[in-house]
């Protein structure tokens, strides 16, 4: 089964499948994935037409450099039909939306396999990303977020979760929801994909940046936008900036001069830094690092 590193995903653009001019335009987005969608983005007279494009549009999409995702629907005879098409063309992973259970994501996986084998494509080459759209999928989404190794990351669909429970999808409602997200994916070993605001502020980018940069904070690893303009915005926020790289060898340098000395802690740049702070530290350049690989 599937034993590579989890993928760096800092920004994740969604494409309408069925609207070549904008597959085109998905060539110089500089995302780190794209995702062909053929669930809310295609209209229910095309999605036939959508799902036969991504033959063409995966293999070209991958050929650049993009990690290539479909978004397939949830009902069971169109998901099927969109799995089989995204694993003959390569993808390499599939986003499900409005995922019910543990069990649901078991069954996807089997299928996932079946297909695998028929195409003679590696077991495990599909990775998946749930998307938690529903109250009764929240509350086992930790067993959702354990289901099979496929599994890369973790989402919350804000609307429909909103709707679900009636409440509103602003921020401030969704804070708590997408925070215990966070926690679940990261207990679980995978990525809490996410922003702690909508995906649909499209004229004001600092608010967006303003948004993205909050869910650095919060501990997401990357997210998904709807604007190619938006994508340059996550890329940034989702990489340590120069400042927070230079700053963590720095502190990394004086930690292992304090080791030196027999010494656990240390002051450094006005503040005491003990074991988690240097944890934090060698993470950063770590991130850093994966970021630099994913850039041209």
């Amino acid at each position: 089964m599937f034993s590579s590193p989890l993928p760096v995903w800092r920004s994740l653009l969604y494409v309408p499948a069925h609207v070549p001019r904008y597959v085109a335009k998905a060539e110089v987005c500089g995302a780190d994935a794209v995702i062909l969608d053929l669930e809310d983005g295609v209209p229910p007279e095309q999605k036939a037409q959508a799902r036969g494009g991504l033959a063409e549009a995966i293999p070209r999409l991958a050929r650049i450099g993009y990690d290539v995702l479909v978004r397939v629907n949830g009902p069971l005879e169109p998901m099927a039909a969109d799995l089989r098409a995204a694993v003959l063309a390569g993808a390499a992973g599939v986003v499900l939306p409005k995922v019910r259970g543990a069990a649901h994501l078991e069954a996807i996986d089997e299928q996932l396999g079946l297909l695998e084998d028929a195409c003679g494509a590696p077991l495990g080459q599909t990775r998946i990303i749930a998307i938690i759209e529903t109250p009764r999928a929240f509350e086992v989404m930790s067993d959702i977020a354990r289901a099979s190794p496929r599994i890369a990351a973790l989402m919350l669909g804000g609307g429909d979760f909103a709707l679900s429970c009636d409440s509103r999808a602003s921020a401030e409602v969704l804070r708590v929801p997408k925070q215990l997200l966070v926690i679940a994916a990261r207990a679980a070993g995978i990525l809490p994909l996410g922003l702690t605001g909508g995906l649909d502020v499209l004229d004001d980018l600092d608010a967006f940046e303003r948004a993205a940069q909050q869910s650095v904070d919060m501990g997401f690893a990357g997210a998904t936008c709807i604007h190619p303009a938006q994508v340059a915005v996550l890329n940034r926020a989702f990489m340590p900036s120069a400042d927070e790289v230079a700053d963590a060898s720095a502190l990394l340098a004086a930690f292992d001069a304090a080791r030196a000395e027999g010494r656990g802690a240390l002051r450094f740049d006005g503040r005491m830094v003990d074991a988690p702070g240097v944890t934090r530290a060698r993470r950063v350049l770590a991130r850093h690092a994966a970021s630099q690989r994913r850039m041209p």
